[in-house]
């Protein structure tokens, strides 16, 4: 590791002597926006997987480069991006109609509505110009002449090697659960091309760690039991043709792509925002058909979409059809199998996991046909998933409702409709054996200082659709009512205040509770802004719900509330303009049936980022405890362009980490990142094939962007 350290110190030195001293836009000052950050710490606290979230932030690192015009009609963008809300953004054409086209961000800032803070947070995103966004007829010739190419490079590793490495990839089969086929490096291969978002070409290649890239170097055994799951290149691999405004052709896609309609009830394929901060920003904006450019690999759609437009009515179609990973089980003497479960980990290192690699087809296909006049919209969705094989009748309990069989049809119903001041949204869905869900809201707007967000959801126990993301509470867009209520509120300029209490339930038992339960979350944040190089906030959080207990002396198990109270406080200031300043502390407390574990966490960072020199630096230093992991804090990391690091901090101990990013040459970027967590009192890090014997964790991440 040291010798790669002084290669890579080595290279930062000869670049900066060769480079002109002229700094491209960062994406990573981007990504320090404290509400997409927010988000992404949320979805991570849900989920042990390893999520890219690359399908979230796409759009805004395009308009970080691309500004929107604000005195144009492609403003509408900045509602679906959640920069600006509907009252927002009504107020802000009144006074573009009224007082003609907005000059400075201190003009944005005087209109109604309008706050520092929201002013601050559209800035990197927007421009004053007066040039109209026209689609002109596309030349061939053009295409080639005036698109962007853009090739990432990366490479990662943890340094520390894990028990699952301690053995050749021969003897993984006596040990097939834990020994890994391939190398512990990382890979990852980006290549995108633009043409004034017009037309859009993508690939990407992923190797995750312990997987292999070419199957020469198993052994026969092991070939004979994973058979043709090994490919030319393992282990992923996608790729995208995008064309958008070409005739009435509002867009068309082929290879791999996500679709968005509703309120993601019944159709909503990719990552979405949920709860946040930003309590009254929970409506969604389906943006249709978009091309997946993430590694998620069992979440996406797989084949060809198309919509087109004609007047107020927009008519999508799309076909779809995709191997997924998941558990089969044999279930008669003629050898045909059913699915038990969905593996959606990616991963595919030992030969248990190759076992389970692409087992089941699922194919889609369906249409969506919407229709806009005014200040009212309508949608209705239809959708119909077919298996190779079906899913079983789960054993357990809680999984009585579940989906069962090969096919499933689903319905929806979505509207919007606008009210002076107030705001509707909705959907409502049907499976093909009448399993309800719905979700209806409301954005109410009193005058232009206090917002207000109401929500109710109810999705039937028997509902099921394989691709949607409501706003939900659970795992997934079932067995769930719930009332959710949020407020913002511009106290003044420079201060306010954002919360929301959410009340749910679930009518029927679900994994880990053994009972029909409920619980509720609570959220408040009071925002700071005292001037344009300083903002802070302080957060309250308290979440409240049922689990499973089971004491040392308990013959039955319990169901009892479990609590968990956060307190945060955040700042972020400019020293200079080239020196930003950040701390966090953050402490929780965790209580449930008379026990307690309580946890703090402590950061600086530093972000260094010259205008004119072509080095950033980003450092963090942590400090953490807490009493075990349900005391666990999670906190947004600086990563490389298109990587994410959100670490669950928990136990005893300190981390750190230091990224450069370097301008090497005027088409050419290079990172290099380095972070280790070093724990007080432990002697191993992680479990079964994971398990690293040391006290420390150290990962390495390399990139290079070349653009063309």
């Amino acid at each position: 590791m040291r010798t790669i350290i002084i290669l890579i110190l080595i290279l930062i030195c000869s670049c900066l002597l060769s480079s002109g001293f002229a700094q491209q836009p960062d994406s990573l000052k981007l990504l320090n926006t404290e509400f997409i950050t927010d988000q992404i710490e949320n979805i991570a606290s849900t989920t042990d997987l390893s999520i890219d979230y690359s399908d979230l932030v796409d759009e805004y690192l395009y308009y970080s480069k691309n500004p929107i015009s604000i005195n144009t009609n492609d403003r509408n963008i900045l509602l679906e991006l959640r920069l600006l809300n509907e009252n927002q953004l009504n107020e802000l054409e009144a006074y573009i109609n009224s007082f003609g086209n907005i000059q400075s961000k201190f003009e944005l800032a005087t209109i109604s509505g309008f706050d520092r803070q929201s002013v601050e947070r559209l800035m990197p995103f927007i421009s004053f110009s007066e040039q109209k966004h026209i689609a002109e007829k596309i030349k061939f010739k053009d295409i080639f002449k005036y698109g962007h190419h853009q090739f990432i490079l990366r490479y990662s590793q943890i340094a520390e090697p894990s028990k699952a490495y301690s053995m050749p990839n021969d003897s993984a089969v006596f040990h097939p659960g834990t020994i890994y086929l391939g190398s512990p490096q990382k890979y990852y291969i980006r290549y995108g091309f633009d043409f004034n978002k017009r037309i859009k070409l993508g690939f990407t290649w992923e190797k995750d760690a312990g997987e292999i890239i070419f199957k020469n170097g198993l052994n026969d055994s092991i070939l004979s039991i994973i058979g043709d799951k090994t490919g030319i290149l393992n282990d992923f691999a996608s790729f995208h043709l995008l064309i958008s405004d070409i005739g009435p052709v509002k867009k068309a896609v082929v290879g791999d792509y996500h679709l968005e309609f509703g309120q993601g009830l019944t159709l909503w394929s990719g990552l979405s925002f949920g709860k946040s901060s930003e309590a009254t920003q929970i409506k969604k904006f389906g943006r249709g058909i978009r091309a997946n450019t993430s590694v998620n690999e069992n979440r996406f759609m797989r084949g060809a979409a198309i919509t087109l437009g004609f007047g107020g009515f927009e008519i999508s179609g799309f076909y779809s059809k995709n191997n997924i990973d998941g558990n089969l089980l044999t279930i008669d003497s003629l050898e045909n199998t059913g699915l038990t479960s969905v593996i959606e980990t990616g991963n595919h290192r030992t030969i248990n996991e190759f076992v389970d690699k692409d087992v089941m087809s699922i194919q889609s296909y369906g249409a969506n046909i919407s229709y806009r006049f005014k200040q009212f919209s309508v949608g209705l969705t239809a959708v119909q998933t077919n298996l190779d094989a079906p899913f079983l009748e789960a054993r357990e309990i809680y999984k009585k409702f579940y989906f069962k069989g090969n096919s499933l049809t689903n319905f929806g119903l979505d509207f919007n409709y606008n009210f002076k001041k107030i705001k509707l949204f909705g959907e409502i869905s049907s499976t093909n054996s009448m399993a309800l869900a719905g979700i209806f809201g409301a954005n109410l707007f009193f005058g232009d200082r206090f917002l207000m967000t109401l929500l109710y959801r109810n999705f039937s126990k028997e509902y099921f659709s394989f691709y949607n993301n409501p706003f939900r509470e659970g795992s997934a867009g079932r067995n769930e009512k719930g009332y959710y209520f949020g407020i913002k509120v511009l106290l003044a300029s420079k201060v306010s205040l954002n919360a929301y209490a959410d009340f749910y339930n679930f009518p029927w038992i679900k994994y880990g509770v053994s009972s029909p339960s409920k619980g509720a979350e609570y959220l408040l944040q009071m925002n700071y802004a005292p001037s344009q190089n300083v903002n802070m906030y302080f957060r309250m959080k308290f979440d409240n719900k049922q689990e499973n207990y089971r004491g040392d002396y308990d013959f039955i198990t319990q169901v009892v509330f479990a609590e968990k109270k956060s307190f945060r406080f955040n700042i972020s200031y400019s020293i200079f303009d080239f020196l930003i300043l950040k701390n966090r502390i953050e402490t929780v407390i965790y209580e449930k049936a008379g026990n307690s574990e309580h946890g703090y966490l402590l950061y600086q960072d530093v972000l260094y980022r010259p205008a004119n020199f072509p080095l950033s630096v980003s450092f963090r230093y942590a400090l953490f405890s807490t009493d075990g992991w349900d005391s666990r804090i999670y906190a947004y990391e600086n990563d490389v362009l298109y990587a994410f690091s959100v670490p669950a901090y928990y136990d005893k101990g300190q981390r750190v980490y230091l990224m450069f990013k370097l301008d090497a040459f005027r088409n050419v970027d290079l990172w290099f990142r380095i972070g280790r967590t070093i724990f007080r009192d432990k002697t191993t890090i992680g479990s079964g094939a994971d398990e690293i014997i040391s006290n420390h964790k150290t990962e390495i991440k390399i990139q290079a962007k070349i653009r063309l």
